[in-house]
């Protein structure tokens, strides 16, 4: 097959497409991506990039097409900015690129404007279009719009539902967002799928068992945002904490940090909650040892709270017993693994009791959570049981 991809985000951003693109390569098929200059997360683009050296070169077996983008920095502005600089430099690099592939597939995360390339391309050459959802839209920008009525929600909600009706079939990330696409835009059943993500299987094969050191270590992983709902994590953690002796570190960098480490000052646990800012992919292994258990946790405001994050895949693919205030796929998925203890979004006395029930069981009971965690991973979220159903997806809207 000669496959278009388009997606915002690409190697060297720590992102799945980029795993996804180099295996379809790996199987024979000409793989063409369409992306920007990589920024995320620190919002500034490498000198090498902005050079222009890197537009149009072939990575591990993938033809990756650069176009110009401004890098995402802080604040709604120049989010803005990155998102429209993306949108508005692709749709002029696509209208270049000759109409000789068989099938379009858009990587879909946010913001949903970084699929409406692909849509062109469909529109103007006939061709199927494959969108992999990642992020659900408009929801996702409830973060900064709260009202259905505001006109610019109406707006992107409209862009959102043209996206969504263009794409000849739709497989998404997390099972729970297949009836929020039937339901908020009318998507037809037979164009929806579940094909989960995946995660690295190199933890597999490693020993990450915790050290005792007396105290029970949770360790969260990840983007510290709004999103994330950490802030009700240390209140739950602090009631916690009075009752046994424990630690929280929280190793990821976002826009919440700052607050977080107010409060935790602010409720005098600032010995107990310790941060240690954004720390690169290969030094991940530290924080998995020194972890006895891992967290994963949304706010519930909005559909977006329904997701699968991705680290729950990483923490089950290391072996971690998982403690979870999170409602939806997350919360259906650690309780079917049997890898945790997870209470609903927003239960603050749930995640309390849930701390303290985990510090009170044996070494074998936690070591029971870890193991069926890498058990499920093992027959779900592998990467070639991922890459086989894209590969068999994308070969069926081309027959057709």
């Amino acid at each position: 097959m000669k496959i278009l991809v388009v997606c915002q985000y690409y190697y060297p951003e720590s992102f799945k497409v980029t795993d996804v693109c180099e295996s379809l390569a790996a199987l024979g098929h000409d793989v063409t991506v369409l992306t920007g200059l990589p920024n995320y997360p620190t919002g500034i683009v490498p000198l090498e990039y902005k050079s222009g050296a890197h537009n149009d070169e072939v990575v591990n077996g993938v033809h990756v097409i650069r176009c110009l983008e401004i890098g995402r920095k802080k604040g709604v502005v120049h989010l803005a900015l990155n998102y429209a600089s993306f949108y508005f430099s692709a749709m002029r690099a696509i209208k270049k690129i000759k109409g000789n592939f068989d099938v379009v597939y858009s990587y879909q995360l946010s913001p949903i404007f970084m699929a409406l390339p692909a849509r062109w391309y469909k529109k103007r050459y006939k061709v199927p279009m494959f969108l992999y959802c990642c992020d659900l839209w408009p929801e996702s920008l409830k973060m900064y719009i709260k009202s259905e009525s505001n006109p610019a929600f109406k707006w992107v909600k409209h862009i959102s539902k043209k996206v969504y009706d263009a794409a000849d079939m739709i497989a998404t990330q997390s099972e729970s967002f297949i009836s929020y696409l039937k339901d908020v835009h009318n998507i037809d059943s037979s164009k929806l799928t579940y094909i989960p993500n995946f995660a690295d299987e190199e933890y597999l094969s490693k020993d990450f068992s915790a050290e005792n050191n007396g105290a029970i270590d949770f360790v969260f992983l990840g983007n510290v945002g709004i999103a994330q709902n950490l802030t009700k994590v240390i209140d739950a953690f602090k009631a916690a904490c009075n009752e046994v002796d424990m630690k929280l570190h929280i190793v990821g960098g976002g826009a919440l940090v700052d607050d977080l480490k107010k409060q935790a000052k602010e409720l005098l646990i600032d010995d107990k909650v310790i941060f240690y800012g954004q720390k690169p992919v290969e030094e991940m292994p530290i924080y998995y040892k020194l972890a006895d258990a891992c967290i994963v946790s949304l706010k519930s405001d909005n559909a977006t709270g329904l997701t699968l994050p991705a680290k729950v895949q990483g923490y089950m693919a290391a072996g971690k017993p998982i403690i979870g205030m999170i409602t939806g796929s997350a919360n259906e998925t650690i309780k079917a693994a049997e890898c945790g203890i997870c209470v609903e979004a927003e239960d603050v006395d749930g995640l309390k009791d849930a701390f303290i029930k985990f510090a009170s069981l044996s070494e074998e009971d936690r070591l029971r959570y870890g193991a069926s965690g890498r058990e499920y991973f093992i027959k779900h979220f592998r990467k070639d049981i991922h890459i086989s159903r894209i590969n068999e997806e994308l070969k069926k809207l081309i027959k057709e």
